[in-house]
């Protein structure tokens, strides 16, 4: 009885012993996977930052054109003032001139 006993409790040992080997090649590939996630994640995250920058360094340039587009705009409103055309009155005045000269490009000379 004892014998039966004692090679019983020596195949749960074997078991025992095998699901360690197992469970140790196992952790050695999640690490191998871990390993390498952790370098993809840095990757990613250095990408990011660098995008992060370049869109903070382009916001910063289109900022600064269009403040010098409004600069100059201002400039050029203060050194030469336009006179403010009323174009549909243009267009009737065009319109008088043509009709007392009796017609216009298509007329027949009547």
């Amino acid at each position: 009885m004892e014998g039966m006993n004692l090679a019983k409790l020596e195949a749960v040992v074997k078991k025992m012993l095998s699901n360690l080997q197992e469970l140790k090649r196992e952790n050695a590939a999640l690490q191998v996977q871990l390993e390498a996630k952790g370098d993809k994640l840095a990757e990613l995250e250095s990408k990011i930052k660098s995008m992060t920058s370049s869109q903070e360094e382009v916001s910063s340039r289109v900022t600064s054109l269009l403040s010098s587009i409004e600069e100059w705009e201002r400039k050029a409103d203060l050194d030469s003032p336009v006179e403010q055309v009323d174009l549909r009155q243009e267009d009737q005045d065009e319109e008088e001139v043509v009709e007392s000269r009796g017609g216009g490009l298509f007329s027949l000379g009547e």
